[in-house]
């Protein structure tokens, strides 16, 4: 129970801690945009960070809604594998004792070594080989550890964290061209620094505030896991979802696998 309570505070940090950052990089393009002489109404800057927290935490649900894919190598289920995966996530929705509402979409990664996730609100994805190797009882532990992401909105929250991080990206980027510049020659990476050093004084400060969000995260994102792995458990898929990793093989699922043990 303690362990329950301390990961529910966890999660609720991570929340903050989301949209305390969406909220920080919007700030500081407001304030970037004053140093540099542009005039804006009060009704402007509200209306950038309406749209700014619309476009972190909307868009992904906007691509899922659309039917877009979240990228290569994702397809549609064929109706076997429809069928199969329905049938299993409604026994998962019946040992947690909801009747379900929320309707889920799958997408199948047409790559076998792909790892099984999820996106938005309601998709979750499974890998072509987890599909071939996976048992009924192992899958189902799967679909629970990823229903218990969809469920709390983690999903949100990383595609959040991701949107938001852009501009800390084109720092990156920039210095990455800039990189290559001077590989090629001494001229070429020069010019190329006097061109985006403007551009990247700006973004220089995103960066750095983009690098300590990104350790606190994977802190989060981590506890977001044992989050989901104990969910899983108390729903009865532990046992599955622990074959699974034990089969999968992965050095990194040992201390998870460790842990289901413990729970199952």
């Amino acid at each position: 129970m303690g362990n329950a309570r301390w990961l529910g505070v966890c999660r609720w940090v991570h929340i903050l801690l989301v949209v305390g950052y969406v909220f920080v990089t919007i700030m500081i393009v407001i304030v970037l945009l004053v140093v540099f002489g542009v005039r804006m109404a009060n009704w402007v800057r509200w209306m950038m960070i309406v749209g700014w927290f619309g476009v972190c935490f909307g868009g992904v649900v906007l691509v899922e809604w659309l039917g877009l894919s979240p990228g290569k190598g994702c397809r549609r289920p064929i109706s076997s594998e429809e069928e199969r995966l329905s049938k299993l996530l409604k026994e998962v929705w019946r040992r947690i004792g909801s009747e379900g509402k929320r309707e889920m979409q799958f997408l199948i990664l047409s790559a076998s070594d792909r790892r099984d996730g999820s996106l938005g609100l309601r998709t979750i994805m499974i890998s072509s080989g987890t599909l071939i190797l996976a048992s009924d009882e192992e899958l189902r532990g799967i679909l629970a550890h990823e229903l218990g992401h969809l469920r709390d909105g983690d999903r949100i929250l990383e595609a959040a964290s991701l949107a938001s991080g852009m501009l800390a990206l084109g720092f990156r980027l920039g210095c990455r061209l800039i990189r290559r510049g001077f590989r090629l020659n001494w001229t070429a990476g020069l010019l190329l620094l006097a061109l985006l050093s403007p551009v990247l004084l700006s973004l220089w400060f995103f960066f750095c505030v983009d690098l300590v969000f990104r350790g606190l995260e994977w802190v989060l994102v981590k506890l977001g896991d044992v989050r989901q792995d104990c969910f899983a458990a108390r729903s009865g898929c532990g046992k599955g979802l622990r074959d699974w990793l034990e089969k999968s093989g992965l050095a990194v699922n040992v201390s998870r696998i460790r842990r289901l043990e413990k729970m199952v």
